[in-house]
């Protein structure tokens, strides 16, 4: 993983620590291509836990904007499931 990557997750980390207790509920906002392999790649990284998921498709139907919504015990479970999202071609986390 590149350093900047992992400078970017500490500071995340220490920002969540700080801003809420734990468990919350964290909200994760991804933009990707309107490809149903990618998507559905994406859905499985959260299928452990109780999530609800919602797809929005862009007015030309070329990127969909993908919202998960879960309880999270922890910033470290939160950064995780971003790691495992960075791996698919294209993601664009917000």
């Amino acid at each position: 993983m590149l350093k900047d990557n992992e400078d970017f997750y500490i500071r995340l980390e220490k920002q969540l620590l700080e801003s809420s207790c734990w468990p919350s509920v964290y909200k994760y906002k991804f933009i990707l291509k309107s490809d149903e392999n990618s998507i559905e790649q994406l859905k499985s990284i959260f299928t452990d836990i109780d999530a609800h998921i919602s797809t929005k498709l862009s007015s030309s139907n070329k990127f969909s904007s993908i919202t998960v919504t879960a309880n999270m015990k922890s910033p470290s479970f939160v950064i995780e499931k971003y790691k495992l999202a960075s791996k698919i071609d294209g993601i664009i986390s917000l």
